[in-house]
Formats: C-alpha cells, sequence, structure tokens
C-alpha cells in the first residue's frame, strides 16, 4: 500500500507541531514548512528528521520543493496571525494570509495532491452572530479587523478556485478557540494559555471587559483528529470545530482559580474593541459529516496544559 505524503505549512506551530506529531505516528511521509514568525522548531525537532524547510510557504524555493514533495493532501496552518498586526500593517497581512496561500494553491494544482485542509476562524472572520450556538449557515456580519477580512477572503477564494476541480478537494474548518500544550503564554492570543501560565507564576491575570463575555475552549488534540479526519473526505467540507459549549471568561477564571490553587486578585481592564461578545460554535454538522466528537472537557484540557507547563 502507497505511503501517504502529507504537507503541512505551520507545522512547527501550536496546532500544527501536534498534527506533524500524530501524522508521523499514523506512517504518514510529512513535508513541513514554517517560516518560525510564530513557530518553534524545538516543537518539532523530536519527531521530524528531515523535509523540514524554514521558508515562506509561497517562496520560490520552497513551491520547488512542494512540486517534488508531491504531497497526496495539503494542511495549511500556516498564517500571520496576530489582530494586531493585522491592523497594523495590513499589507504584510494580505501577503501572508491570501496572496502566498494562493500561490500555493496554485502550485498544489500541479501536483497529485487530491486534498487541501485549511484552518479557519469561526470566530474572527465574521462579525458579532445572531444565533447561538452558531451553525455553518448562521454566520452573518464582516470581520473586524484585516486578519479576519483576509481569512474570510481566502475562504472564498479556496471555493471559487476549487469548485469544479475534479481532483481536488477542500476541507475548510472553523476553529473556535483552540487551547493546550504548545500555545505560547506570552502571546497575545490563547486566553486559556495566557490565564494560566500568570496564575502558576502568583502574577495577576487581566479580563479585559466585565469577564461576561463567552467563548468555546477547544483542546487542540480535538482540532488534530478533526483536521485528519477531514482529510479523508472526498467531499468539499465547510465545518465548524468548537466543543458547542459556551463559558464565560470569568467561568473561566473560577475554573483555573481552582484547579491551580491561586489566591491573587483578578485584573479588570476596559473592554477591548471590536471583541465579540458571544462565540460558541454549533459543532452537529461535523458529528454527522465526520464522525468527530470533542473528547477533551475543558477540565480535562487545563489539566493537561498545566502538567506541560509544570515541565
Amino acid at each position: 500500500m502507497k505511503t501517504e505524503k502529507a504537507l503541512i505549512t505551520g507545522g512547527a506551530g501550536f496546532i500544527g507541531s501536534h498534527l506533524v506529531e500524530d501524522l508521523i505516528k499514523d506512517g504518514y511521509e510529512v513535508m513541513v514548512v514554517d517560516n518560525l514568525l510564530s513557530g518553534k522548531k524545538e516543537n518539532i525537532s523530536n519527531v521530524v528528521s528531515n523535509n523540514i524547510y524554514y521558508d515562506d510557504i509561497g517562496s520560490d524555493n520552497i513551491l520547488q520543493n512542494v512540486i517534488e514533495f508531491d504531497p497526496d493532501i495539503c494542511f495549511h496552518l500556516a498564517a500571520q496571525s496576530s489582530v494586531v498586526i493585522s491592523v497594523d500593517n495590513p499589507m504584510l497581512d494580505f501577503e501572508h494570509n491570501i496572496l502566498q496561500p494562493l500561490k500555493l494553491i496554485k502550485v498544489l494544482l500541479t501536483t497529485n495532491c487530491r486534498k487541501i485542509v485549511f484552518s479557519s476562524s469561526g470566530g474572527t472572520i465574521f462579525g458579532e452572530p445572531e444565533v447561538i450556538p452558531t451553525s455553518e449557515i448562521d454566520f452573518a456580519g464582516e470581520p473586524e479587523s484585516p486578519y479576519g477580512v483576509a481569512k474570510k477572503r481566502l475562504n472564498e477564494f479556496i471555493e471559487l478556485l476549487l469548485e469544479d476541480i475534479p481532483t481536488m478537494s477542500y476541507s475548510i474548518l472553523n476553529f473556535s478557540n483552540v487551547y493546550g500544550p504548545r500555545q505560547d503564554p506570552n502571546g497575545e492570543a490563547g486566553v486559556i494559555s495566557i490565564f494560566t501560565s500568570k496564575m502558576m507564576n502568583n502574577a495577576e491575570p487581566i479580563v479585559f471587559g466585565d469577564g461576561e463575555q463567552t467563548r468555546d475552549y477547544i483542546y487542540v488534540q480535538d482540532v488534530v483528529d478533526a483536521l485528519i479526519k477531514s482529510s479523508k473526505i472526498d467531499d468539499n467540507l465547510f465545518l465548524n470545530i468548537g466543543t458547542g459549549v459556551e463559558t464565560s471568561v470569568n467561568e473561566l477564571v473560577s475554573t483555573l482559580k481552582n484547579t491551580i490553587g491561586y489566591e491573587g486578585k483578578v485584573l479588570y481592564h476596559p473592554k477591548r474593541d471590536g471583541e465579540l461578545l458571544r462565540s460558541v460554535l454549533n459543532n452537529s454538522k461535523a458529528k454527522k459529516v465526520l464522525g468527530w466528537d470533542p473528547k477533551f472537557s475543558l477540565n480535562d484540557g487545563i489539566t493537561e496544559l498545566i502538567q506541560w507547563l509544570k515541565s
């Protein structure tokens, strides 16, 4: 039986590195591309020994290597993921989140690649939802940031480019708020990692607003499982990947304090502009189409994260 080849862009990143590990365990031959803007070499250095390229996915060198590798599947997780940077430098966002992925897709169409799996966002690329939990057909409004605009436009480009291509299909997965080991606790995203790290170091976490804003927190391994399952389906897919469980920031803080044993203060600062009040995804379509179900409760996932931070 032929060994499946998988290209993973952003493979040294938070989600990508977990995906790389699982694919290798499952017997895939992998090619990893990461420009290390947010990825880290140490995330994959113990599991991948060759076919690792630290460069932009749209560079001529990388695109030539993609042609030579000739993947069966592409998992595209690489992105400029900072909303702040997207506002300060929208052209950089356009370069990394639209132009380079389109160059990659154009090259993939010259290979034997049969599937591209694209990581999208269930919150950032849409405005304030009118229906909670939000299904794939309930999304309304326009994004609040250039980052969200770029991600939404790329979704549309992928659908237009591949709609009538019989040799390649796509899976666009809208993630809710992903958390877990290897997420940068010093970054701007990933409130669970940020709060957990601060509380473990007896530093005061900062809540923006009154803390009643809600999110859908999903553990990274559940996301990886959905990525792999979606890659095995030939149909074009547009799916929400979340838990369907709505948790307020105040509830999250309470859970973390109890789990960690933190007794310090929690600081409340003014609400940030553009932040959604509520965001929780209806995952019933993904459950039906993929035969997938999130396995980690919030408490289980936080326990795993704490163990990783301690180590």
